[in-house]
C-alpha cells in the first residue's frame, strides 16, 4: 500500500511539475506540448526566433518584447471575443479571426500601408 501511494504521489507531482511555467501571466496554458506549439505558432507568426522575446538562460525573466506580447494577446482575444460575439455562427464560439498573422505576415514590424499590388 505504502508502494501504491508512493507512485501515486510521484506521478502526480511530475503531472503537475510539468503543467506550472513561472512568470505566465496571459495565457491559459497548462501542458509543455500546448506551450511549445503555441510559442511556435508566435515565433513563426512574427519572424523571430525564440531569443527574440526570452533570456535563453532563464525564459521566465521579464522582457520589454514580452510585456509588448502580452498586451498584444490580450488585444487579439478582445478582438476575437468581440467579433464571436457578432458572429451569426453561434454553433462556433471560439472562431479565430484575428492572430498575430492578421497583421504581421511573418515579420516582426506590422505592415504600415497596403500594399501597391
Amino acid at each position: 500500500m505504502k508502494m501504491f501511494l508512493y507512485i501515486l504521489c510521484l506521478t502526480f507531482n511530475i503531472a503537475y511539475s510539468e503543467s506550472v511555467f513561472k512568470n505566465v501571466t496571459v495565457l491559459d496554458i497548462t501542458s509543455k506540448s500546448e506551450m511549445r506549439s503555441y510559442m511556435k505558432s508566435i515565433s513563426k507568426d512574427l519572424g523571430v526566433k525564440c531569443s527574440h522575446c526570452h533570456d535563453m538562460d532563464d525564459k521566465s525573466l521579464d522582457t520589454p518584447q514580452k510585456d509588448i506580447t502580452r498586451e498584444m494577446i490580450k488585444l487579439t482575444r478582445y478582438l476575437n471575443d468581440l467579433l464571436n460575439s457578432q458572429s451569426k455562427d453561434s454553433l462556433d464560439t471560439n472562431k479565430k479571426f484575428v492572430s498575430c498573422w492578421t497583421c504581421h505576415y511573418g515579420q516582426l514590424q506590422p505592415a504600415s500601408k497596403r500594399p501597391e499590388k
